[in-house]
């Protein structure tokens, strides 16, 4: 703790021990915030899931800094009313939050606010049960527990979306207003930012998040990776890591590999990521008859991935937008931390300029970007890698370099750091003690 730091209240609602982009990134941020900050307090969603709950417990006791899980996937409002407790509890100077959803509280309490944006919270706002009336009894932990899988995991039919979409979209869009400044993860999350009115000035774009030193090869990495990972000295290996859903194009990629057995004998695919579109794929791969040259290796831990990186010659991201709930809800992707973990490992990369990735990916200087959903285009793009060390080298020199400059904890989290030493230098707005008082949903 830094003496001379402010007090921050951080609303990390997807934490760990549930494994993602977003626990990675709130476990880095609390990490460090915990080091340079007077004080940070964290609120997070309830555990659901009973296997998860010891290791919930474990993390919160060795983590150095004071986790409250008392935030519900349910009740919006509940949720306002809780967080607002704890500003008049722990006092903090500043409020911090992963979505754009919790800038309602600007209207409630004096507090700077500021937040996260991935875009999700943007293209499709999770924002549970979005009224008032009975939040509290909605947002309890009986009702989570009943619907612990639903929640989870998402299993969720459309027509629930399409039920509480309009209002969960206004809120959303009124929530985003209330910020003091809004961290983007890409150029493309900021024109989803400003699409729903928020001023350019207000929006930083900070890409990356990757711990660039442990993602580094070293030496002899790449043929004890391989022998590891049962792949020969000669074998030439893709590498995709991703969940299995529709929007990151894995079927694109498999099409693609049937235009490069020609030219590539010895080419090997490994998948690593599991979804509910794995069945699908793996049929897809055994009705092209690639299923020699493609191991679908399941999920993965985050800390056991690198090896696959050190062993492989080309990293691929064949992402493209797709659209569900009726084509009303879109899922694309919006920056790709696994690009810039590519990039740490000195791999050079192949990836579509779909959503985000053009943030990550600067065409010909550290990957090349292709069309989505053009499997010719894609597999163009990786002969031409591959058929072109030079090229290659190129890429992955430049692409460590920005792992090293942009991309890596430090950059990101300096970043963050700027962000919330101006939203404590804007003037504090006095709020009204009917409003102040009046969330107790």
């Amino acid at each position: 703790m830094s003496m001379d730091g402010p007090r921050l209240l951080l609303v990390l609602t997807e934490a760990p021990p549930s494994v993602g982009g977003m626990q990675t990134h709130a476990r880095h941020l609390a990490s460090h915030l915990a080091r340079t900050s007077a004080a940070i307090e964290v609120l997070t969603y309830r555990v659901a899931d009973p296997a998860l709950a010891a290791q919930a417990q474990a993390f919160d006791a060795e983590c150095g800094y004071p986790v409250r899980r008392i935030l519900s996937r349910l009740g919006y409002w509940h949720n306002i009313a809780l967080i607002l407790q704890r500003i008049r509890e722990f006092a903090p100077d500043a409020v911090y939050a992963s979505t754009v959803f919790y800038g309602l509280l600007r209207t409630r309490t004096a507090v700077p606010l500021l937040c996260r944006s991935v875009g999700n919270d943007i293209l499709r706002p999770w924002l549970g049960y979005p009224y008032p009336l009975c939040s509290r009894a909605i947002g309890s932990q009986a009702v989570q527990r009943g619907l612990r899988w639903w929640l989870e995991h998402g299993q969720h039919p459309d027509w629930v979306d399409r039920v509480f979409r309009r209002a969960r979209e206004q809120l959303m869009r009124d929530a985003a207003a209330g910020h003091c400044g809004i961290l983007a993860n890409s150029e493309f999350t900021a024109g989803l930012l400003m699409g729903i009115g928020i001023a350019r000035e207000r929006i930083d774009v900070v890409s990356g998040g990757v711990d660039s030193r442990r993602f580094a090869p070293s030496p002899g990495g790449r043929e004890s990776s391989r022998a590891a990972l049962g792949l020969a000295p000669d074998d030439v290996v893709l590498l995709t890591v991703c969940r299995l859903v529709t929007k990151k194009g894995v079927e694109v990629l498999l099409d693609a590999l049937t235009l490069l057995q020609s030219a590539f004998p010895r080419l090997k695919l490994i998948v690593v990521g599991d979804g509910r579109r794995r069945k699908t794929y793996e049929a897809r791969a055994k009705a092209l008859g690639l299923e020699g040259m493609v191991r679908f290796a399941g999920r993965v831990p985050h800390d056991d991935v690198p090896p696959y990186f050190w062993a492989s010659d080309l990293f691929v991201l064949a992402s493209y937008e797709s659209r569900h709930a009726g084509g009303a809800v879109r899922d694309v992707e919006t920056m790709g931390r696994v690009l810039c973990e590519a990039n740490a490992a000195g791999l050079p990369l192949v990836a579509t300029a779909s959503g985000g990735t053009p943030s990550v990916v600067r065409d010909g200087v550290n990957g090349v970007l292709v069309p989505p959903a053009d499997a010719g285009a894609l597999a163009d793009a990786i002969a031409r890698v591959l058929h072109t060390p030079a090229l290659a080298a190129q890429l992955a020199n430049a692409g460590r370099a920005r792992a090293r400059d942009e991309f890596d904890w430090s950059a990101v989290m300096a970043r963050h750091e700027d962000a919330i030493a101006r939203a404590l230098r804007l003037p504090t707005l006095a709020v009204p003690a009917a409003l102040a008082q009046s969330s107790r949903a």
